[in-house]
């Protein structure tokens, strides 16, 4: 018989999974450190819930997830192994191909906050307790983000 905390586990794991997957390969470029990061990230939920409740599971993950990649491409040289094709087919719809490969192309903070904001749907307050950054940084750049790719599309 499961406990509260391997119910909750399970029920997080399932509604979370696929979101906390393409922001792995979206931030790190590469399905095996996409993998690293998910399974760290995940073990952390499980050590997190059995010391208590986590109040906005979405938020903490995702603001995790972040810092987890962060800290994998900080200390890791790493080769790509993920052709983008093969990402883009992973997580992305295939209408949205050719839009997805130019959002690719933003330098990664713009991409990060262009990306949860637009895909993942998150608010300014959202992508904030996400990142870790400040409602100003944020805002910046999103705007610069969307500047930048205003200007690779009209390219």
């Amino acid at each position: 018989m499961m406990t509260d905390i391997e119910v909750q586990y399970r029920e997080l794991l399932e509604e979370y999974s696929d979101t906390v997957t393409r922001l792995c390969l979206i931030h790190t470029g590469n399905k095996a450190d996409a993998e690293d990061c998910y399974q760290n990230v995940f073990f952390k939920l499980f050590k997190a819930l059995k010391k208590g409740d986590i109040p906005n599971p979405k938020a903490w993950l995702l603001r995790v997830t972040v810092n987890e990649c962060r800290s994998l491409l900080r200390y890791h040289l790493r080769r790509k192994t993920l052709s983008l094709d093969e990402l883009i087919t992973a997580s992305v719809d295939p209408t949205d191909r050719d839009l997805w490969a130019v959002v690719m192309d933003l330098p990664p903070r713009y991409r990060d906050v262009i990306y949860l904001f637009y895909y993942e749907q998150l608010s300014i307050d959202g992508i904030c307790e996400a990142t870790g950054s400040n409602p100003n940084t944020v805002k910046s750049q999103l705007k610069r983000g969307r500047e930048k790719l205003k200007g690779m599309l009209e390219e």
